[in-house]
């Protein structure tokens, strides 16, 4: 049951996450320590899954995936994206360097986190320097100015969801780019449903091949992979850095009452993932310490 709600929450930061352009669902998925479990779920839906679904044995196609884990997942994250999205398009429109520094702090603090736990040696620096670079080139490009036909918001779904699993890559944020974020936010907030169904359907195209692409890489290079996610994080902090000029990370114009309660958000956003650590600490020493008083 435990876990059941500690996936549940982690469904409702990623969804919070998503919605903001720059933030990565899959940033959160990385910190809280459940990215490969996500990974391994979205690959259960394979040609055998859907095999099986189209021979009509749809008991055994089920027991193939990995509900136990999904589901509270995916309540968590669409329970976070319709409730929250008209509080986070306001937090955005009235609060907009406070609603960033959180952000930056949350990701600075996790990614000094993951360091902790990251060989250092120069295959790894290659790679986390690689990913820094093109994240950072990716996220100082400029938008695109495209229709909303069916064919760009199937393209626009396959895109976003592959960069919402990505951790330091924003799924909100390549709409941004592609041109369809306030379309695809508008028909979230209004239930538009026949574009949610073509948006989601290119976006479950892209998760199912993405993910076996990452899987892979996580199979065969473990920590050059992780090394690669940490310096896409790292790279990405331009675009959640809460002040810029010329498309470029800058100082504060003014240190006044928003620049005060961007940097205590900022410290905000730093004490969480650090309490969420210190508290899995604390429950893991508990557990040791009940099993051996059991033993």
């Amino acid at each position: 049951m435990k876990a059941h709600v500690r996936t549940f929450l982690c469904g409702l930061a990623m969804g919070a996450a998503d919605i903001v352009p720059g933030v990565s669902g899959g940033t959160i998925a990385f910190i809280s320590g459940i990215y490969e479990q996500l990974l391994n779920a979205v690959k259960s839906f394979d040609l055998a899954f859907f095999r099986l679904l189209l021979s009509l044995r749809i008991r055994e196609a089920l027991q193939r995936i990995p509900w136990d884990f999904l589901l509270p997942l995916v309540c968590g994250i669409a329970l976070s994206i319709f409730s929250l999205a008209r509080l986070t398009l306001y937090l955005l429109h009235s609060w907009p360097e406070a609603l960033w520094a959180f952000f930056l702090g949350l990701i600075i603090a996790s990614i000094l986190i993951l360091l902790k736990g990251q060989k250092l040696r120069l295959p790894e620096l290659f790679f986390m320097v690689i990913g820094a670079v093109c994240a950072w080139m990716l996220s100082g490009a400029e938008a695109m100015s495209v229709s909303h036909t069916p064919l760009h918001i199937f393209l626009a779904g396959f895109i976003a969801l592959c960069a919402m699993i990505l951790p330091g890559i924003s799924g909100s944020f390549m709409l941004v780019l592609l041109g369809q974020y306030a379309f695809i936010l508008s028909a979230v907030a209004h239930l538009n449903i026949l574009i949610l169904m073509v948006f989601l359907g290119g976006g479950i195209c892209g998760l199912m091949t993405f993910s076996r692409i990452l899987s892979a890489c996580f199979r065969r290079w473990s920590s050059e992979t992780s090394a690669a996610l940490i310096g896409v994080m790292a790279g990405c902090l331009r675009t959640v850095w809460p002040w810029h000029q010329q498309n470029l990370p800058a100082l504060p114009p003014a240190f006044d009452a928003m620049t005060a309660l961007a940097a205590a958000a900022f410290l905000a956003g730093c004490a969480l993932p650090l309490a969420v650590q210190a508290l899995a600490r604390q429950k893991k020493r508990l557990d040791g310490e009940h099993s051996q008083n059991n033993t």
